[in-house]
């Protein structure tokens, strides 16, 4: 005859073990698809260290708020937040905090602002109402063309952030995750992509590992899209809007960003050159910030993880010196669950660029004046640089 007491424990543990199991798998397919993601942190040539190279797992919004003279009228230029997505359709990490608490850290920090950075929504709404609440800070929006603005780049989707109420979206992303080079190189196969250019007529790729052989050329809607960048003005605030090249390999952001200078965009951003996915090299940094004297390299802030590795920190030093401080600035690009808070992220990278060699006007140039050039905005005040 069974033991009752006996059968309960083994069917106990079955369960446990069960359980234990799901939560085991659940774990491992989370952080196959951060690596998947390449997010900051996430890929293999920027990471702090280990698979998610954040830095720990348990930040608090009661941490005191970090007190670094870098921060004083600093400017994050790419601060992920909710409201944002989350789930299996597109595989992005879920973010750690929403925009009401990143301004209550941000001012506690002596932050001037930062823009909304959504991979899939435009931004220009949630930063009208911030604005209502909170006119005491610069914050911006801006959109992403990825699949939820097409297939195609959609210069109409642009226009209508433009048109917005108050005109705070101001950049517009290239294609980011869903982009012809990010599907060659992240195991997550969406059902389509956006492509920025062709080969030809067939895909720019046709021949991953290998781009176009003749250099390719920008597809029309790109080029369109240009225009529309470089020619409209944001309501209510009168603002130029911003080309960010996205998640696009070295040749394609050169063409985007050629193709941007000679029809007259004002202000360009190189995004994060060095993360894993885009790949450039100091000297093609170097190379593509020389084509026009408006354009910026992003360096976001892995590097500034106190576990980076060291080759980490001197990829990065040697790509911002390339470009020159008087055109790159420093981002958080973080917000995802358990990475540093933005405003401590950024303190993390001053002190890291202090240890190697650069100078508080260094400084002010790559998280307050550069950033503030690039919006349109006044400079910082005297007493914040």
């Amino acid at each position: 005859m069974t033991n009752p007491t006996s059968a309960g424990t083994v069917r106990h543990l079955i369960v446990c073990a069960f359980a234990l199991g799901i939560a085991l798998a659940f774990g491992m397919s989370q952080s196959g698809a951060a690596a998947q993601r390449g997010e900051p942190g996430e890929g293999t040539r920027g990471q702090g260290a280990g698979p998610a190279g954040r830095g720990r797992a348990n930040y608090s919004l009661n941490d005191p708020a970090p007190n670094d003279p870098a921060l004083k009228g600093a400017i994050d230029m790419h601060a992920h937040q909710d409201p944002d997505s989350f789930g299996p359709s597109y595989g992005q990490a879920a973010r750690s905090i929403d925009a009401l608490d990143l301004y209550t850290r941000a001012k506690a920090s002596g932050m001037r602002g930062f823009i909304i950075k959504g991979h899939l929504d435009q931004t220009a709404g949630l930063a009208y109402y911030l604005r209502k609440l909170h006119p005491d800070m610069e914050i911006f929006g801006g959109m992403g063309s990825n699949l939820t603005t097409g297939t195609k780049v959609n210069p109409w989707a642009i226009t209508h952030m433009a048109e917005m109420k108050g005109g705070w979206g101001r950049i517009v992303w290239m294609p980011s995750w869903d982009s012809e080079n990010s599907i060659h190189k992240l195991a997550r196969k969406p059902f389509a992509y956006v492509a920025v250019a062709h080969c030809k007529g067939l895909p720019f790729w046709i021949d991953y590992p290998k781009p176009c052989p003749d250099g390719g050329e920008l597809l029309p809607e790109v080029k369109e899209a240009m225009q529309i960048i470089a020619k409209t003005k944001t309501r209510d605030s009168n603002g130029d809007l911003i080309l960010a090249t996205g998640h696009n390999s070295p040749p394609e952001v050169k063409l985007m960003v050629k193709e941007a200078v000679r029809v007259g965009v004002k202000h360009i951003i190189i995004t994060h050159p060095l993360l894993d996915i885009v790949d450039m090299t100091a000297a093609e940094i170097k190379e593509t910030v020389a084509m026009g004297p408006e354009i910026y390299a992003e360096f976001t802030s892995q590097f500034g993880n106190p576990n980076a590795r060291p080759e980490v920190v001197k990829l990065h030093i040697e790509g911002i010196r390339a470009a020159g401080v008087e055109h790159a600035f420093i981002s958080s690009d973080t917000g995802q669950l358990n990475s540093n808070w933005q405003p401590d992220a950024l303190a993390n990278c001053a002190k890291v660029l202090r240890a190697n060699g650069f100078t508080e006007a260094e400084l002010d140039l790559l998280l307050k004046i550069n950033p503030a050039k690039i919006l349109g905005i006044a400079p910082p005040a005297a007493g914040t640089r």
